[in-house]
This record gives C-alpha cells, structure tokens and sequence, in this order.
C-alpha cells in the first residue's frame, strides 16, 4: 500500500475514534427518567411527547401546564380544557385580597367575626369544628385558606371581597377559563395567575413573600411535592372533588423555578392519581 494512503487511513481512523469518545462523553447530559418500571431516555425538546405516551397508560384524563419562569419556555396537554376547579379557586380569591391589600385597599388585620350560618360543614379545615363567634384577621383567613383549604375561611373571604369583584379581577389576568360561580378553570389559567404572583404582578415583594409562605408545607402535600427533594420550595393549591384530584404551583430550586399544574377528571383510584401527579413532577424536575 502507498505509503501516503496508509498515513491517510491511520489518520482518519484517530479522527474518528476521538469523535466517537467526544460524543459518548456529551451523551451525560441527557436525563434517565423513570416512570414505574418504564425507563426513558428524553432530552428537554421532548418532555411532552414523553408525558403524552406516558399519559396514554394512565387511567382518567389529565391536563398539564408547565413553564420555565426563567427561559420562559412552555408545554401544555389539554391545558385550556374547562374543568370543575373545586378548591383552585381559592387561589383567585386570595390574589385578589393581597392585590387589593397592596393597594392599600384592604387591611389585612382587619376582622371578620364567624357566625353560625358562615360554616361549611363539609371538606377540609378547622373553622367548621369551632365554635361561632370567633374573630380572625383577614390574614389569618388567607392563611388558613391556603394552608388547610378551609371552606369556610374561603366562604367569608368571599363575602367580605364580592364574587363579582373577583371575577372581574379574574378576567383582567386573561383567565376566560375561570367561572368562579360554575366553580371552572384550566390548567392554563392556573398557570397565569401562578405567574403574576410569582413575578410580582398581584402584590409587592413583602406581601407576595407571605402569600407564598402560606402556600408551602400545606396540609396536601401528596401530589407534587410528593417526590420533590424536601430542600426544593413547592408553592401550590391543591383541589379534590368526586372522581378528580388537582394541584397547581410553582416548583423553585432557587435557580430554575418552574410551573406545574396537573388537574385530572374521572380518575377510578384517587390515591393512585396523586402518585401520578408527584411523577410528572418529578419527571419536569429532573428534567
């Protein structure tokens, strides 16, 4: 063989293996995602047609929203379908009380004194076990909104700030999914107003700061911060009702915050839905 043909070869054929040792190394950053015992190999472009096959497994119907607050980039799955929203229209109500607040509108220390015909006696919280008469701050009602999903702290919180008010506030973010008398929203527009809050459209930074303290480590913490690591701030609203589990929020490592809302319709095993829930976030989060 020629000589200068020999050298030609061995040459191309070191080119070759330094691209394959190259490209073999850059290989890393692409995640292992495990749902159950399905292993995936996805990169970021492709997250939702991961969830789509995923999905497809699942029993029940599930919308999905997410965006990168910081990239800005977003997917949804049925994300503007209009489904019952049971206790997500909380979150409206108390975005509305904070923005007003922040306004210098309403105090937050003001009373409201609970009385007999006030309780719902029904679902989550404290209030519909104690006894009427009791005075609490428009704060603590929030507080116990968020945390507890206290349907009677909502109720009063919805008497003292006018239905009406509210939607109309509701409607001024672009929420068109939101009925809050047919008690109606979307994953997208649970994502909107997820978003205003954190980036600082429904109050100022004080005031934001405590809403969202009100919304982590909350009594439902089995959906999406289910398998989150404990270090990672989960700032969300979960709602339940006959044949659905949902969860909204804002998921936040300190450097890549995130919004997730997963809301479900005729699911057979609520137990097994918020486990899927915690898998879908956790599938976003570890990206």
């Amino acid at each position: 063989m020629d000589k200068h043909i020999f050298t030609k070869i061995i040459g191309a054929f070191l080119i070759y293996s330094l691209l394959l040792l190259f490209v073999g190394r850059q290989l890393n950053f692409i995640p292992q995602i495990h749902f159950g015992s399905k292993k995936v190999v996805t990169t970021q472009d492709t997250r939702k047609q991961v969830l789509d096959k995923f999905l497809k497994g699942e029993k029940g119907e599930y919308s999905i929203y997410y965006k990168n607050l910081k990239t800005g980039e977003e997917f949804g799955i049925d994300e503007n379908k209009v489904q019952t929203a049971a206790s997500l229209n909380k979150l409206p109500y108390v975005a509305y009380l904070y923005n007003q607040a922040g306004k210098g509108k309403i105090n937050l220390q003001d009373q409201i004194t609970i009385q007999k015909d006030d309780i719902q006696d029904y679902g989550t919280g404290s209030l519909r076990y104690a006894e009427p008469g009791g005075s609490y701050s428009l704060k603590t009602l929030t507080k116990l909104a968020m945390e507890q999903s206290d349907n009677t702290a909502a109720h009063v919180l919805g008497v003292r700030l006018g239905v009406d008010n509210v939607q109309s506030y509701t409607n001024s973010l672009g929420m068109l999914a939101t009925n809050l008398e047919n008690n109606t929203t979307s994953a997208k527009d649970m994502g909107t107003i997820l978003e205003d809050l954190y980036m600082g459209k429904v109050v100022n930074s004080a005031l934001k700061l405590e809403l969202l303290d009100f919304m982590k480590d909350t009594d439902f913490e089995d959906r999406l911060a289910r398998n989150i690591p404990k270090t990672v701030s989960v700032y969300h609203k979960a709602g339940d009702g006959v044949g659905f589990v949902h969860d909204a929020g804002i998921i936040d490592d300190g450097k890549n915050p995130f919004i997730l809302v997963v809301m479900t319709a005729e699911v057979p095993d609520i137990e097994h839905a918020k486990s899927t829930i915690g898998k879908i976030a956790q599938f976003i989060y570890q990206k």
